[in-house]
């Protein structure tokens, strides 16, 4: 009720700084009392408030009480802010841990996807879709495959030579044949071929937001950052910390971290403190830093908090997040517990105050102290999420190492050519971006004998995909990594505004520590002077503050200072409140500053990751799609061959067989009439036997009718003859039936039934190959017979242009 009275009363007179003030003290009581308000439109109202030009007050009864009055509330209402400002930060940094942990989920659900679209590019059908073809074509596929497969095996092997199994692998000799049922494989090809001959590297970049190609990872991320994103500033890059790495490194990995005596040591810091001169009390101070010769103890609960601190300290170095600010509080926190047991100036001068290793002095309530200040660095800042998905990457990282098929250049870059060591079985090689030229010192000789069957499975093996289907899903890939890279980008993006706003506070923080440190500094120095000036008068705190506010306000200083010093002096009036307030506010922004260290070096890491994963996404290898390109262009071109190879083979047996059948006619009629009657009944019935067979066996290959015909002709040439012999028993041959026949056959000798398989294996093969050639014709016709039919609509439409 009274946000919106003060509300309303600040919307009908909007220059009164009274009821500006009014309606500020609402805000901070509604927001002290609901979490939900937040101090954000406490610091909304103050900045209205003091932009004010001309501000009036309720009551203006002399023109200078007025302006003092003006004054009073715009001190206030800048403090009011200040502290607002300080909540609200310590409200962010609460929510900071699991803004974090949402970022580092979003990462790794992306890559996931990543991840499976990289491994999906062997396969561009879905598991599904794979599924559905096999069943609907298993059959056939399978028998066409196999059948396939056995005919390339059988070529390779058998008639092959070295030198066209060579010349397999060269691009230049494939291109025709590629050219030919696939150009827009080639063009592909030729865009890959392009590219490598002028960046020298298979890998390209591409700019998720413009397209803009890169021929280098880094100068894509250099492009996106400075045109799509931008940078910190000067100011902003000069607050990241750095990196407490070498010296505390060594320490923390080397040396030895064990329970420490402290009364034993005490003593021993004391006889080298009295017996020390010169140089040589130096070098025995150094020997006791150096753990040479320090009093260990047993005490195996100590000992595991201190392995435990270690450990932690050994994550935070591992992943370069320790700085100066972590360091220096970490010792802070021990030395202000150990000089309870060790004078502090004894420590100093034996140096203790410069190494980790005297948290091995403290007992076990202190080492869980500090124990509990590293976990609270950890946590605080979200590092726990970020270095668990660190080690995730690491293990990826290791378990991903690229291996590839060789595919090079030739010396003057007109040919790409597999490297031709896969012909002795070394198909693969570790992931070399460097190697895309083979020099003639570096070529492999081979000899026939080197040749290994391996390279054959490799043609052979994999998905069934088609040339098209390959295309296709490289083009989706591309597509789906563009997408994932704005993911990533869009992550990227809040981390870098996250880092740009917590600079900016850490400025704003630095400015005000220093304007506190120099309070507290005049009552150090004051101090001082009555410790070392005999007879000297005291001076109070409040009047040293008082005069300092006087001196500012009279030169025109800093007035976020004239407002500390007002609140000080209004809130405190005695010299040990004054300065306990003052340790307070430096405490409390030291540790601020501290945090903001921890997010921000945090985040550094993460962009950094962040930036590796958008690299990951929006980087190609043009080997990707060549490889099983150049692959299926091989297949192709040895299927090709080994129908080539097999249809001679078909055709020599063919004409073989028929050479066959025709002697066997021959020899029949030159047996003539002075034989037995019986005996030419006998041997026609065989002859007649083994014909009918081979015509039967010729007839299932799916030989042409008129080649059927003609071998009936031969097998029978006598049954319609006019000079054949007259059969005196025709009884003879009509009683011969087709099961006779088969019951004959049944009476093969083990190597007849042998070279009648053969035969119909062969056969069987002639039959493959002419359908296969068939239904490659028609397919050629139907080409031709689209373009030529489109050629003539063309000239018709140009003819009737011309006549009009």
């Amino acid at each position: 009720s009274s946000v919106k009275s003060s509300k309303r009363a600040v919307e009908l007179c909007p220059v009164s700084l009274s009821f500006w003030f009014f309606y500020v003290v609402a805000l901070v009581k509604l927001a002290q009392y609901d979490a939900d308000a937040g101090f954000e439109a406490v610091i909304e109202a103050c900045d209205t408030g003091l932009a004010i030009e001309y501000p009036t007050v309720v009551e203006e009864r002399l023109k200078l009480d007025g302006e003092h009055e003006i004054e009073s509330l715009r001190k206030q209402l800048r403090l009011i802010k200040l502290q607002s400002k300080y909540l609200v930060d310590a409200k962010s940094l609460g929510k900071i841990k699991d803004e974090i942990q949402e970022l580092q989920d979003r990462k790794e659900e992306i890559e996931q996807r990543a991840i499976k679209a990289r491994k999906n590019l062997e396969t561009p059908l879905s598991d599904t879709d794979n599924k559905i073809r096999k069943l609907k074509n298993v059959k056939k596929v399978a028998a066409n495959v196999d059948t396939v497969a056995a005919r390339v095996k059988a070529y390779w092997k058998d008639r092959m030579s070295m030198e066209l199994k060579k010349d397999l692998l060269s691009l230049e000799l494939l291109l025709p044949f590629a050219e030919k049922d696939s150009p827009a494989a080639v063009v592909v090809v030729m865009q890959a071929v392009e590219h490598v001959k002028a960046a020298k590297n298979w890998k390209f970049s591409t700019c998720c937001f413009c397209g803009e190609r890169f021929s280098e990872v880094k100068l894509n991320a250099d492009h996106m950052k400075s045109v799509h994103l931008g940078t910190l500033s000067d100011e902003l890059r000069s607050v990241e910390p750095e990196i407490e790495f070498d010296s505390v490194h060594d320490t923390v990995k080397s040396r030895k971290w064990r329970p420490v005596d402290v009364v034993a040591a005490k003593k021993m810091m004391e006889d080298l403190s009295r017996n020390k001169h010169g140089d040589e009390g130096l070098n025995e101070s150094e020997v006791f830093m150096n753990q040479k010769e320090w009093p260990y103890c047993e005490d195996t609960r100590r000992d595991l908090i201190i392995d435990k601190i270690r450990s932690r300290l050994r994550v935070f170095l591992k992943i370069r997040f320790f700085v100066p600010s972590h360091l220096s509080v970490f010792m802070d926190l021990i030395m202000e517990m150990l000089k309870k047991q060790i004078p502090e100036q004894l420590l100093k001068e034996h140096w203790m105050d410069r190494t980790v290793l005297t948290a091995c002095f403290l007992d076990i309530s202190e080492l869980n102290r500090v124990y509990e200040f590293l976990d609270d660095l950890y946590n605080i800042c979200g590092l726990q999420s970020l270095s668990i998905s660190l080690a995730r990457d690491e293990v990826r990282g290791m378990t991903c190492v690229a291996y590839h098929e060789k595919i090079v250049f030739n010396e003057d870059f007109s040919c790409v050519v597999f490297d031709k060591k896969m012909l002795r079985g070394e198909l693969v090689v570790p992931n070399d971006e460097a190697a895309i030229t083979s020099s003639a010192d570096a070529e492999t000789v081979l000899n026939d004998d080197e040749c290994k069957d391996a390279i054959l499975d490799w043609l052979l093996g994999g998905t069934n995909i088609s040339i098209g289907e390959r295309l296709m899903q490289w083009t989706n890939f591309r597509e789906t990594s563009k997408s994932q890279a704005m993911e990533f980008f869009k992550i990227y993006e809040a981390e870098f505004h996250r880092m740009q706003n917590f600079c900016e506070k850490k400025i704003e923080y630095l400015r005000d520590i220093k304007v506190w440190k120099n309070l507290e500094s005049i009552c150090v120095k004051e101090d001082k002077r009555r410790e070392e000036i005999s007879g000297y008068k005291p001076l109070s705190y409040e009047y040293l503050l008082l005069d300092r506010h006087k001196f500012i306000k009279r030169t025109n200083g800093d007035i976020f200072e004239l407002d500390i010093i007002w609140n000080i002096l209004k809130v405190d009036h005695v010299d040990n409140e004054i300065k306990l307030g003052i340790k307070k506010q430096i405490d409390e922004l030291a540790e601020k500053l501290y945090k903001f260290d921890s997010i921000i070096r945090t985040t550094t890491i993460a962009m950094k990751q962040t930036g590796k994963k958008i690299d990951m996404v929006t980087s190609y290898d043009y080997r990707s799609i060549m490889v099983p390109l150049l692959k299926s262009f091989i297949q192709a071109r040895l299927e090709d061959l080994a129908n080539e190879d097999a249809e001679e083979k078909s055709k020599a047996a063919e004409k073989e067989l028929l050479s066959e059948l025709n002697l066997d006619d021959k020899k029949n009629s030159d047996k003539g009439g002075d034989n037995s009657r019986q005996g030419q009944g006998k041997s026609n019935v065989k002859k007649k036997k083994k014909d009918h067979r081979k015509a039967k066996e010729f007839k299932a290959t799916g030989g042409s009718e008129e080649q059927q015909e003609n071998v009936q002709q031969i097998s029978f040439p006598a049954a319609h003859g006019e000079d054949d012999p007259p059969n005196p028993n025709p009884e003879i041959v009509v009683s011969v039936t087709i099961d006779e026949l088969e019951q004959e056959e049944r009476k093969l000798t083990p190597e007849e039934q042998k070279n009648l398989k053969m035969l119909e294996e062969h056969l069987e093969l002639q039959r493959q190959i002419e359908n296969e050639a068939r239904q490659k014709r028609l397919a050629e016709q139907n080409k031709v017979g689209t373009s030529a039919e489109n050629e003539a609509k063309s000239d018709e439409k140009s003819s009737g242009l011309r006549q009009q």
